[in-house]
């Protein structure tokens, strides 16, 4: 993975705000050096100019030697399919994402776009944007909106071909979730590794015929029912997920080195007692990481020298070891991340490592089975080793 000083960061976050964010870190970088005589004058064609502006005063600020407050922005690369990769161990569906480095800065939606294009050719007049729409709500379980944007002819057919072929094992999951559906379900739920229980209700149709001024009128109402078929349960896994992995991020960015201080104590045999709630949370936690692979930092909340002895202190120590050097603030909407510029590295070395820890774990494992309500599922990974690459890859967050 590249790292760049905080200056630089500065750099690429103004380039990416100009409209280059498509673009390796080498060509912002190299467009900024371009036209650093030109920001003020280049406002006007900004594609955010708003942030690009601000990049540009805390430019001029860090030159004059001055804190400039300025938190920069990196998003992830489609984070629904980064995760749908990470989960199954899907290659392709990696590269194309930028889970796994491929020497460039991918954008999945052009890849896709374009792999269509070389099938139908440019006649087809089918345009980037609609096929975004297309891919983002299909991994979520959509056939609507596919439909919408492709009609039901032959690119509707080749639109799914091309998922198949792109994302065969993310595209093969999110088809897999479908026939999880339980049509006797009032409720879904399911428990993520950080201990944070998600319940979402089954809402039905249901038509009432009401009459006002001797006319009558059906009125439509939702309600808490089952329901043959549905479609969510793809979507809402994979966003709890992602709001798990906003959780971690804050929690191993924004550590409180005391608390962390305590547990190297806890590790050395000295320190003080916790609670009764503290030991029973160290037990959920550790019941988590067992059943899923996959151990939340937020047992480092709660660790303490009389119960340290519940948990395995190498696995704790790697996790201790895997924090930044130093704490700091960030700022999060759903998968862009924002912090400031001296710590772009260590944001981006976090982003990576939650991917690598997904893609390392049980974690579809553990899901399916609270999902279906079964023990007896085993789910293996496609690629167990891919977690290794997904370490240094370059434009998770970019």
């Amino acid at each position: 993975m590249q790292k760049f000083t905080g200056l630089q960061y500065l750099k690429i976050d103004i380039a990416s705000n100009y409209g280059l964010d498509k673009k390796t870190w080498d060509e912002r970088l190299a467009w900024f050096e371009a036209h650093k005589d030109q920001l003020h004058e280049m406002l006007a064609t900004a594609e955010t100019p708003a942030l690009y502006f601000a990049g540009v005063q805390a430019y001029e600020k860090a030159l004059a030697g001055e804190a400039c407050g300025y938190p920069i922005s990196l998003d992830a690369t489609s984070s629904g399919l980064q995760i749908l990769a990470a989960l199954c161990g899907d290659r392709l569906a990696a590269q194309l994402c930028n889970v796994v480095s491929t020497g460039s800065r991918e954008d999945a939606y052009t890849g896709i776009y374009q792999t269509m294009l070389d099938k139908i050719g440019v006649e087809g007049r089918i345009k980037r944007s609609d096929v975004k729409q297309a891919v983002m709500t299909a991994l979520y379980g959509s056939q609507a909106i596919p439909k919408l944007v492709f009609g039901e002819g032959g690119l509707l057919t080749m639109f799914y071909e091309t998922m198949k072929e792109v994302a065969p094992y993310a595209w093969e999951l999110n088809e897999a979730f479908l026939s999880m559906w339980n049509p006797n379900a009032l409720i879904n739920s399911w428990v993520l590794p950080d201990n944070f229980h998600v319940h979402v209700k089954v809402m039905g149709t249901v038509t009432e015929r009401i009459h006002f001024l001797d006319e009558p009128i059906d009125v439509t109402k939702r309600v808490n029912m089952p329901v043959e078929e549905g479609r969510s349960l793809g979507a809402n896994t994979i966003h709890s997920i992602d709001g798990m992995i906003v959780r971690e991020m804050n929690r191993r960015c924004n550590y409180d080195p005391a608390a962390i201080a305590m547990v190297w104590d806890a590790l050395q045999g000295v320190g003080t007692a916790g609670s009764d709630e503290d030991d029973a949370m160290v037990m959920k936690l550790w019941a988590h990481f067992k059943e899923s692979g996959y151990l939340s930092a937020r047992i480092l909340d709660h660790l303490r020298v009389d119960n340290i002895d519940l948990v395995d202190e190498v696995e704790i120590r790697e996790l201790l070891l895997s924090l930044p050097k130093k704490p700091f603030q960030i700022m999060t909407i759903h998968d862009c991340f924002r912090c400031l510029p001296n710590y772009g590295n260590d944001l981006r070395e976090q982003y990576n490592l939650q991917l690598a820890l997904i893609a390392k774990s049980r974690m579809l494992q553990f899901l399916v089975r609270q999902i279906m309500e079964r023990t007896d599922i085993t789910v293996e990974s496609i690629d167990p080793e891919m977690w290794q690459e997904v370490l240094d890859t370059e434009y998770a967050l970019s």
